[in-house]
């Protein structure tokens, strides 16, 4: 009696009080199941350990068990080398595994391979465990009552990165609306310009030349070229020569064989381009001075051609048809 109470003491130490057994032994091949904690909880890993021993001249080989467990979401397993000790050898298979209660718990029967090695060839037999149910935790409490802290949201502050690419964002969505705001802009001012008779016109890019202050800045290579296009583009709309197209001696050449261009109004265009053209493209130094001298003089032949009639219209003053088209613009 003694013996068997020792045996029993020593039986209960080898396993864990907070452990779940299972005997799925057969013949001589002793397999023990261990599972820790004793019962399935979904706040633990579920650990399950399978330790197989028989004699020396048996081969015992277990198969994968990942898909023999049931209400487990994911199963790692690692086995360890085997182990002889007084004439039999031991093997220890591990298995982790994370709970899913919503499913029951258990190991699915599964098929033991044992070779007796003492035959030639080895003479292979088979054997089915059988199925094994882990407990499961009861579900803890529902909480009753008020919570003892009030949850209130905290503030998270955005990444530095995330700032960054709002602030990008707002700076391009900017950027596109103040494009879209300057291109209506133009368009509409390009409309209102096409209504404009061909002096009106040119003196309101005259005028939008001067608000740029290409002279204050110091660009007068820029400016001279944008006032000279000023004239040749007038030139073009009001008497259809190809101004702006044109080499100032091609464009002197024209001119002197065009009706509209009268010796004094040739004279004072050749003065005009000439003198441009030194600070284009001599590299004559210009001035305020004579940048204002270069206004006045495209100022002046703007105004004095723009007093003299179109063909086939009257003279604003005398009202006298022009005689170089035959159709009349009858004075209102």
């Amino acid at each position: 009696m003694l013996i068997l109470s020792g045996l029993v003491a020593c039986r209960a130490a080898e396993t864990p009080a907070d452990a779940f057994t299972a005997d799925l032994s057969q013949g001589e091949v002793t397999i023990a199941l261990r599972a820790e904690p004793a019962q399935v909880r979904m706040d633990r890993d579920f650990l399950v350990t399978l330790r197989v021993t028989a004699p020396l001249h048996l081969k015992v080989t277990v198969p994968d068990l990942r898909d023999r467990f049931r209400g487990f979401r994911t199963a790692e397993g690692f086995a360890r080398d085997p182990v002889p000790s007084g004439g039999a050898v031991t093997q220890e298979i591990r298995w982790r595994l994370v709970p899913d209660l919503q499913r029951a718990c258990r190991l699915a029967p599964f098929a033991v391979a044992v070779a007796d090695t003492r035959a030639v060839p080895p003479r292979v037999a088979w054997f089915a465990t059988r199925a094994v149910v882990f407990p499961a935790a009861p579900p803890p409490a529902p909480v009753s009552g008020a919570p003892e802290v009030a949850v209130r949201p905290f503030p998270i502050r955005p990444a530095p990165r995330t700032v960054a690419a709002w602030a990008a964002g707002a700076l391009l969505g900017a950027a596109l609306l103040a494009a879209a705001i300057l291109g209506a802009r133009r368009l509409r001012r390009r409309a209102r310009e096409r209504r404009l008779s061909p002096a009106e016109r040119a003196f309101a890019e005259l005028d939008r030349l001067l608000r740029r202050n290409l002279v204050g800045r110091g660009l007068y290579k820029d400016f001279y070229i944008e006032l000279t296009m000023v004239v040749r583009r007038y030139i073009e709309r009001r008497h259809a020569v190809r101004a702006p197209e044109q080499t100032t001696e091609e464009f002197l050449a024209a001119a002197a064989r065009h009706p509209r261009f009268p010796p004094e109004a040739l004279a004072r265009l050749r003065e005009f381009l000439e003198s441009s053209d030194l600070v284009k493209f001599a590299g004559r130094t210009a001035t305020p001075a004579t940048a204002d001298a270069a206004v006045s003089s495209a100022r002046e032949y703007l105004e004095t051609d723009a007093r003299n009639p179109e063909p086939g219209t009257r003279d604003p003053e005398s009202g006298i048809r022009n005689p170089e088209s035959g159709i009349r613009n009858p004075k209102p």
